[in-house]
């Protein structure tokens, strides 16, 4: 029986159902209301009957509401002139929609198809419907890649062009902001700018350009060069906030960067009085204008003479000095460069040097004022109301070592690697001061058949854009292009002299970083202990032996 013929007949013969039936047609089977049966005659007493019932039977069924669709469901199909319809239709609706917001945020065929079936009247049915109706474009919002997008767009061209257009467009705009970040440069944020005129994260970009553009020099800087600042300008730098250690850790590495974050500046290097002559040995001249390096060569041989076990310190002036120089680069992991001497201090210190026969070759480091040079320049150029007492005094000792022929003697003129062209305070040039030191030392023949040979030490020679190997061929041609007059001038005094052996030395701590900073590496530092090994006798005992070093002397 239809259920239209079926309520007909219900209706007809509602006075003679009994009422519990007609309650289960009501609530259960929801074949008619009991509006339709008051319409169609039923009677008063049976009216209050069936609402005495219906009113227990929905405060029953309101306890079992638990919150789903399909109890909120049942009760108003049940009762739809019921006391709490109006309730159960407001949360029925709010569920109705938090259950779409979540099908939405990972869309699938069976939460599309419960979605359905537990709202069939819900506000997103259409929606839902269609999206089931075009399975393909569902996936690729599954999928929510580029390629995907794209290759729909292939598939099925012109049907949702204009969606996948701004998806591809969203997926690319937070890709290529990801990248600015992740890079974290003003050049990133201007790429990200020209790459999404309109895109969601364009005012942070602008506000990042705006508001580091010094922050971004300053990186390029130590990037260009990771000697642009000293490990205590970075410190307060990032105390400032000028940049953070996350910039500076994306510059250096995390290893460098805990080096700088730990910092402290080395302890001020001991002075002392030359002495008054020099004891015999082979005395080794270091020559170099402040900051040229000298002081950290001559730290690396004798930090590397000492670790070698090759180093035996003498009793001399500079014995405290030579003792600190010892122990700089000892640390196998990064050292700390030291302080610059003052540039009116004389230094000596006295050493025994061992070969690996077990000799020993007795020397005399000379460690040379640096302001040397600016005498040694105004003496020439007679500005002699600029020389002070204590620089003719220094300068005059040394002139006095230098002229005592009885010891064997060897120089290392120091030269500072790309700062041909530096200025002093007085708006010098380095190669300036070189070419005046040098024919100051021609002139007064320095160099003798006492001298066993001249070197020009090219320190920094990490900065040169070679391989390793080739670091001397470029030392030596730098030299010759940049300093022709001071090369000339020592290579005259060398023929002169009958000189055999001067050369140039490429020269490099090892990976020398934030000015103070360095992972040493030795294999120059052992290059030049082999020349002084080289170059010097060693020593013999006994009555024949004093007359040989007597004779070498």
């Amino acid at each position: 029986m239809a259920d239209k013929t079926k309520k007909d007949k219900i209706l007809e013969m509602c006075n003679s159902i009994p009422t519990k039936e007609l309650i289960n047609y009501i609530c259960n089977q929801g074949v008619v209301t009991l509006g339709e049966l008051i319409n169609a005659g039923l009677k008063a007493s049976k009216q209050e009957e069936i609402k005495q019932q219906m009113e227990l039977r929905e405060d029953e069924e309101w306890k079992k509401i638990n919150n789903n669709a399909q109890s909120y469901r049942n009760y108003m199909e049940m009762f739809p002139q019921g006391k709490h319809y109006n309730e159960a239709k407001t949360c029925y609706e709010e569920l109705d929609s938090k259950t779409w917001e979540d099908v939405k945020r990972n869309i699938s065929e069976p939460k599309l198809r419960k979605y359905i079936s537990d709202f069939p009247n819900g506000k997103f049915v259409v929606e839902a419907n269609n999206y089931l109706e075009d399975m393909p474009w569902l996936f690729a919002i599954q999928r929510n890649t580029i390629d995907g997008y794209r290759e729909y767009k292939s598939k099925y061209p012109g049907k949702h062009d204009y969606e996948a257009d701004n998806a591809i467009n969203e997926i690319e705009d937070e890709r290529d902001w990801e990248m600015a970040i992740n890079r974290g440069t003003s050049n990133a944020y201007r790429q990200y700018c020209q790459l999404h005129p309109y895109g969601k994260h364009i005012f942070d970009a602008n506000s990042y350009i705006e508001n580091n553009s010094g922050k971004e020099s300053y990186l390029e800087a130590l990037i260009n060069d990771p000697n642009a600042y000293g490990a205590r300008r970075i410190q307060i730098d990032v105390e400032n906030n000028i940049v953070t250690w996350r910039d500076i850790e994306n510059v250096f590495g995390i290893e460098k960067t805990e080096e700088i974050k730990n910092f402290m500046d080395s302890e001020d290097l001991p002075s002392s009085e030359p002495p008054e002559k020099l004891k015999p040995s082979t005395e080794v001249y270091f020559w170099g204008m402040p900051s040229s390096g000298k002081t950290c060569a001559l730290g690396a041989i004798m930090s590397a003479a000492s670790r070698k076990g090759i180093l035996e310190p003498l009793p001399c002036k500079g014995r405290l000095y030579m003792d600190r120089l010892s122990g700089i680069f000892n640390n196998e992991n990064y050292c700390t460069l030291p302080k610059s001497t003052d540039n009116n201090n004389l230094q000596e210190m006295m050493m025994y040097l061992r070969d690996e026969k077990g000799k020993n070759h007795k020397i005399s480091m000379i460690d040379l004022a640096g302001e040397l040079f600016r005498s040694v320049y105004d003496k020439v150029n007679e500005q002699l109301d600029r020389v002070t007492d204590e620089m003719k005094y220094m300068l005059d000792k040394v002139m006095y070592y230098l002229n005592d022929n009885r010891n064997p003697k060897i120089h290392f003129f120091v030269v500072e690697y790309g700062e041909e062209n530096n200025r002093t305070d007085e708006g010098l040039r380095m190669s300036n001061y070189l070419q005046i030191m040098a024919q100051y030392l021609n002139q007064n023949n320095v160099f003798r058949k006492s001298t066993h040979g001249v070197y020009i030490l090219v320190t920094k020679c990490d900065r040169i854009d070679c391989d390793v190997q080739e670091r001397p061929k470029m030392a030596f041609e730098y030299v010759k292009s940049y300093l022709p007059s001071f090369y000339n001038q020592l290579d005259e005094a060398c023929k002169k002299a009958s000189i055999g052996d001067f050369r140039t030395l490429s020269f490099s701590l090892g990976d020398v970083f934030a000015k103070n900073l360095c992972k040493f590496d030795g294999a120059d530092t052992d290059k030049i202990i082999d020349v002084l090994l080289n170059k010097t006798y060693p020593e013999k005992k006994g009555c024949l032996g004093s007359i040989f070093n007597f004779l070498n002397s």
